[in-house]
């Protein structure tokens, strides 16, 4: 799964990523400084390796449960979903070859904009998931979630839109986030060249939906789904990498003892406080 890393925005609606690509944000319609991943104080990320097993085959269609450490996550799309490794080549050892190779099977892979092996070592780069078509994704959380979000790329247009809707328990929609990223979807060139060895790309775009209060879960399902850069439909589907989530947030333990520590303190100089002479 790719590491986390920050991004600043430098304007309004606009982000710098590897390559100094602007990315395009807004909420509700309205422009807005994109998200990033450290906004998600992920405590629940989901690997699709670990929920799926290596990408030899699709995942059935259907709903698809997977567990994470507090809450189960059910995904479910009109359109085939589809396990896949972002890669063109793996090392074996001795040299650069097609991951079929080594792994000894047929293995799906995605020469995308996500992470993948650049270096000397084994590995088929970042588990993804895809859903084929012009079909959206829907993530439904067992309890109710602060914020996700994922990185995500169109499988076939360079440039590309995306869109998350979050909704409640009650379906309310509760905001739409999305973006338009430019020269971030597709395959990445850089993949192909050993010269010495592969350059990824690792610029693919987040998409996600943050909350606006840390200590009140309201996000109980998402819906994904990827368009041209002008808003039209995208035909060929596209990627996301990992999941990462945020439960409701807890208070740090020092903070409850801070918090306990006052409430002692207050009976204490209660207790000692002389009463209140009457004027009667």
């Amino acid at each position: 799964m790719r590491r986390a890393f920050s991004l600043t925005a430098i304007a309004i609606g606009f982000i710098l990523s590897a390559g100094a690509t602007p990315v395009t944000c807004s909420l509700n319609g309205t422009l807005t400084a994109c998200y990033t991943q450290s906004q998600i104080l992920s405590n629940d990320p989901v690997n699709w390796m670990t929920s799926f097993g290596e990408a030899t085959q699709a995942p059935t269609s259907g709903p698809l449960n997977t567990s994470n450490a507090v809450v189960n996550l059910q995904l479910t799309s009109p359109g085939l979903l589809e396990r896949a490794d972002n890669t063109i080549y793996a090392w074996s050892g001795s040299a650069w070859t097609f991951p079929d190779f080594i792994a000894g099977q047929s293995i799906s892979t995605f020469a995308g904009h996500f992470g993948a092996p650049s270096t000397q070592v084994a590995g088929f780069g970042d588990p993804l998931l895809g859903v084929l078509g012009s079909n959206p994704l829907t993530f439904s959380f067992s309890s109710p979630v602060t914020s996700a979000g994922f990185y995500i790329s169109s499988r076939s247009l360079a440039d590309f839109g995306a869109t998350l809707q979050a909704y409640d328990s009650q379906n309310n929609l509760l905001g739409t986030y999305s973006i338009v990223a430019s020269g971030l979807g597709g395959a990445c060139a850089g993949l192909a060249n050993l010269n010495p060895n592969p350059q990824p790309c690792n610029d693919a775009p987040l998409l996600a939906f943050l909350g606006q209060n840390a200590f009140n879960a309201q996000i109980s399902r998402l819906v994904a789904f990827t368009t041209t850069s002008g808003g039209g439909v995208d035909t060929n589907g596209f990627f996301l990498d990992g999941l990462y989530i945020q439960d409701a947030a807890v208070p740090e333990p020092s903070v409850i003892l801070m918090f306990g520590s006052g409430l002692c303190f207050l009976g204490l100089w209660r207790r000692k406080r002389p009463a209140r002479k009457s004027n009667v």
